[in-house]
């Protein structure tokens, strides 16, 4: 039978290809990977042909130079790939290559310009998604129906929501993408009639399906979507519904392969260039229907995992990257999933009512010693509401995740000069055990008022500071810290972070006296190094430098 294809090109906007074809399914997917751009047309002095007016201001805003990465990929290899009888199907400007389908990987191997190429799909060991099939996420199945209206007050009361909303910010101006396995209702639910009606909902795609249509599969991300934007006066009204949105598919049911990262590398191109400010995502990964793509605990190190470094990317281009940590607390795996092991991103972990751990929640710390999870949320039985556009509940990370990205929208309309780096830790400062973060929950579940204090407070470059260290740069012997009034007491808590962002000295002094106070530098390698100093009342940072 003759091939069909249809080839769309998203435009310069976007710079991303889809391309159709009907003998996709009878093919393998791969990711090939290219050496340069040497002749892209694009160029950094015309943003616009590739990127919305929305991402060239963020990166205007936060001084974010335009880079290599930010260039689409040379169409000439792509040319060639088709004309060798490769079929495209994705381009990624980021990592400066395409996902293809192929037959035979001798005809990958083959072609001379291509850098590296892997196996992301055995096509014919997996299934494409159907519709109302389950999706392998952070999700606890566990749900219950609710037979009367239920509120969302416990959960929004617990990150200080209501407050945030009585103060006027639910996250108009901000736009939030949310990356799920299918969004089933969602154009027919009540709860999300405003995004359509006020044009805050932006055309997203589905990237397992290859299609503009993403209301289709699971329900997840539909309850995911509620937690962040989710709306009726007095019934439900979560964080930052009045936020814009765009739904992405990412993640196919029915099997996993690595092809689902790189569809969410895919989707966070697409987020980059419409000018997201916020990623939500409720995805794991950690093992795969072919062994030989699982992670192992060593490869958590924020910089291994394919959807780890997309999430670095994302990050860099400006973007607040929010992200379930998982539920493999109470299993054998035990730890955080990728992406969650990413710097400089907020995973999220899960608490009851209580404000307690729950049991499925995935602990950290990553392989190379970084707190996470960063921050946490209700996770058991968060209300959420479904494809029939009903009001239940579900437990998992998942729901965590997404309250926590309808925050950090509220904050970051109340707080537009800051940048996504700037909002993240302010979030982490803002928690409830700030001061002894751990690898349960991290920093804890924060606090709208308490980030308005934490934001409001003078900057530390104008700010008398409460203790001293010195030496400072030290070589060799102790590094002490004092009080310089000598009147405090204590106690306290000192914390040494690395320049990675990895603690490698802790010590709590119950009582606190000068020349009494002292960490040993002879364990410290050269570097710079961050270190807090923490009370109950009083707290610090200081830059070391050991030589």
């Amino acid at each position: 039978m003759e091939k069909s294809r249809r080839s769309i090109k998203t435009g310069g906007l976007l710079g991303i290809f889809i391309c159709m074809f009907t003998s996709l399914q009878a093919q393998d997917r791969y990711m090939v990977f290219f050496p340069n751009k040497d002749t892209v047309t694009y160029t950094y002095q015309q943003p616009e042909a590739y990127l919305s007016a929305k991402a060239i201001a963020r990166r205007e805003r936060f001084n974010i130079p335009l880079q290599f990465s930010d260039l689409p990929v040379d169409s000439t290899y792509i040319r060639q790939l088709e004309a060798q009888g490769v079929e495209v199907m994705y381009t990624s400007r980021w990592f400066n290559g395409a996902l293809v389908a192929c037959p035979d990987s001798a005809v990958i191997s083959s072609v001379a310009f291509i850098t590296d190429y892997e196996l992301v799909r055995p096509v014919a060991k997996g299934n494409s998604q159907k519709e109302g099939s389950s999706v392998k996420m952070q999700h606890n199945p566990q749900k219950k129906q609710q037979t009367d209206a239920l509120l969302n007050v416990l959960q929004n009361e617990m990150l200080g929501i209501d407050q945030m909303h009585e103060a006027g910010y639910n996250g108009q101006g901000i736009t939030v993408a949310v990356f799920d396995g299918g969004f089933r209702g969602v154009n027919t639910s009540p709860f999300f009639a405003h995004l359509f009606k006020n044009n805050q909902y932006i055309p997203g795609y589905d990237f397992v399906g290859n299609s503009p249509d993403v209301f289709k599969y699971g329900q997840h991300g539909t309850e995911a979507l509620s937690c962040i934007a989710g709306y009726q006066p007095g019934v439900l009204e979560a964080g930052a519904y009045g936020a814009n949105v765009m739904l992405c598919v990412t993640e196919e049911s029915g099997s996993e392969y690595r092809i689902e990262e790189y569809n969410w590398l895919f989707a966070a191109e697409r987020a980059d260039s419409i000018g997201a400010d916020i990623i939500s995502t409720s995805l794991g990964y950690t093992t795969f229907d072919d062994p030989a793509m699982n992670y192992r605990f060593a490869d958590l190190d924020g910089n291994t995992a394919v959807i780890t470094r997309a999430a670095i990317m994302a990050t860099e281009k400006g973007i607040a990257c929010v992200i379930s940590a998982g539920n493999e607390g109470s299993a054998s795996w035990k730890y955080i999933s990728p992406p969650a092991d990413a710097p400089d991103i907020l995973a999220v972990g899960a608490v009851n009512s209580n404000g307690d751990r729950v049991s499925f929640s995935s602990f950290g710390p990553t392989a190379d010693g970084r707190i996470k999870p960063d921050v946490a949320a209700l996770g058991l039985q968060t209300v959420v509401t479904d494809a029939q556009g009903d009001i239940t509940t579900s437990s998992g990370t998942s729901f965590s995740a997404p309250l926590i990205a309808g925050l950090t929208a509220g904050v970051w309309q109340a707080y537009p000069e800051l940048n996504n780096l700037e909002i993240m830790e302010k979030l982490r400062e803002a928690g409830s055990q700030t001061i002894v973060p751990d690898n349960e929950l991290g920093y804890g579940v924060p606090d709208f008022t308490r980030i308005q204090d934490v934001v409001t407070a003078l900057p530390k470059a104008a700010q008398a500071h409460y203790f001293s260290v010195f030496p400072n740069p030290v070589e060799q012997g102790k590094i002490f810290i004092e009080s310089p009034t000598g009147s405090f007491t204590g106690p306290v808590d000192l914390l040494l972070y690395n320049s990675t962002g990895q603690l490698v000295m802790q010590k709590h002094v119950a009582h606190f006296r000068n020349n009494d106070i002292s960490l040993d530098a002879q364990v410290m390698n050269r570097g710079i190094y961050i270190l807090k100093v923490l009370s109950p009342n009083l707290s610090d940072t200081f830059k070391l430098v050991k030589f």
